[in-house]
């Protein structure tokens, strides 16, 4: 989005504040609630954060709502007084909060954006999202993209292994400098130890005592032990200069080879890594096909074929959600699709009531009934759907389940659809309930 929600949401007028110090007390709200949904370990909070904040008709007296009220009015003290001005309603103002929230947290993080998409794919369609649908279709379409993005990449869908960057290296060789020997060193050297120290002020230098006239071997012994140490002096010097710019042609080449091999280990882990998954990702294709292929069920050890349609759509969502990741790629759910289609043909496709489905849930086998129970959800809060129908074969009654969820009665749905619509629950869950 080019804009956030927020911003979005005041530029449509959904939200009717032009007060900039109110504005950045929504912000600031913003941020509470992200502190709240990031407290804990786990995600499970998300979910009814996401059913609320995209539903318009949400009562006020959701547990969510008025939770995310309270930190707005601890924000902006006259929020109260502001929305009877200007006959908005708070619940507007609260979802915009929590949807921002919820953006921000899903582009940093591809859990929290799968799981966002997860959650309200399904539902989206069955609430009155109004003059809002263009704002939050644009949210959940990033979102749709991003997931899918990241489930094509997980299961290694481009047949491309993928590694860092293998950077080469250049290496680097300062040039070397000639040793050179001081003439002017030299010449004082030799006139220090040749001239004798009374002719030194004339001869620009000289300090031995004796001097060649003597006729004795003092004045050689002088010159030859003065000369030797002034000359050697000088030699070493210019050896030891070089010796430096010669040692940092190795310096500059180790250092250009330590950046170099440092770059192996982790290209390799990488590659490795890639393959690995890449390896993995086909099997698990092949697991898939031959599930397809087969049409056994893994839950109840029979085939798909001798159930009715309802227990096979429930036992494909759970025996499914068993052998995919929690992130995977849209093609999945097609063939969820096409294992219903190959059991009953066009049959999967007939929409009918979700009052009839969940009239017909009472024929649920009992081994899909325990896997369904262990999604029962308590509170007041808003249900995702899987929880709600879980609660509804629970406790045996379904007028519950219309308000949990906020779909209405006359909503119809395939076979196919219901099937995916538990299988996204499924895969949220396990979302929410990482740690």
């Amino acid at each position: 989005m080019t804009e956030t929600i927020l911003q979005s949401y005041l530029n449509e007028q959904h939200i009717k504040t032009d007060v900039q110090e109110n504005i950045n007390s929504l912000t600031k709200a913003v941020n509470e609630v992200k502190k709240h949904l990031t407290k804990r370990k786990v995600k499970s909070d998300i979910i009814p954060f996401t059913l609320v904040a995209l539903d318009p008709k949400v009562n006020d007296t959701d547990p969510v709502v008025q939770l995310v009220e309270e930190i707005i009015i601890k924000k902006w003290s006259a929020f109260k007084n502001s929305i009877t001005a200007t006959k908005d309603k708070s619940t507007t103002y609260v979802r915009a909060v929590i949807l921002e929230s919820l953006s921000q947290l899903a582009n940093s993080d591809a859990a929290t954006a799968a799981l966002v998409w997860l959650t309200a794919r399904d539902v989206i369609e069955y609430y009155q999202l109004g003059s809002e649908e263009n704002v939050i279709s644009e949210f959940l379409l990033e979102l749709a993209d991003r997931t899918e993005e990241n489930g094509r990449a997980a299961w290694g869908i481009n047949h491309k292994p993928l590694a860092n960057e293998f950077n080469g290296v250049e290496i680097s060789i300062s040039g070397v400098k000639a040793a050179q020997i001081s003439e002017e060193t030299l010449k004082v050297c030799f006139l220090n130890a040749m001239v004798h120290s009374g002719w030194s002020p004339h001869a620009g230098g000289g300090t031995n005592p004796h001097h060649q006239g003597q006729n004795n071997w003092q004045w050689p012994k002088y010159m030859a032990e003065h000369s030797a140490k002034g000359i050697s002096e000088v030699v070493n010097t210019a050896l030891s200069q070089q010796t430096k710019s010669l040692s940092s042609i190795s310096t500059s080449i180790q250092k250009s080879l330590d950046a170099y091999f440092a770059q192996l280990q982790p290209f390799f882990e990488n590659l490795s890594n890639s393959f690995a998954s890449s390896i993995s990702a086909n099997n698990k294709r092949s697991e898939l096909l031959w599930w397809k292929q087969s049409l056994y069920s893994r839950t109840l050890n029979t085939s798909y074929r001798s159930l009715n349609q309802l227990n096979a759509a429930v036992c494909m969502a759970l025996d499914l959600a068993e052998q995919v990741g929690a992130i995977y790629p849209e093609s999945v759910d097609y063939l969820l699709r096409e294992t219903l289609k190959d059991v009953y043909g066009e049959q999967e496709e007939e929409g009918r009531l979700l009052t009839e489905w969940l009239k017909d849930s009472n024929s649920i086998q009992g081994d899909i009934k325990a896997a369904l129970n262990e999604h029962t959800a308590g509170g007041h809060e808003r249900k995702p759907f899987l929880s709600a129908w879980a609660n509804a074969l629970q406790s045996g009654e379904t007028t519950e389940f219309f308000k949990e969820t906020g779909i209405e009665k006359k909503a119809k749905l395939t076979v196919s659809d219901l099937a995916v619509w538990l299988f996204h629950g499924l895969q949220a869950q396990r979302l929410a309930t990482l740690k």
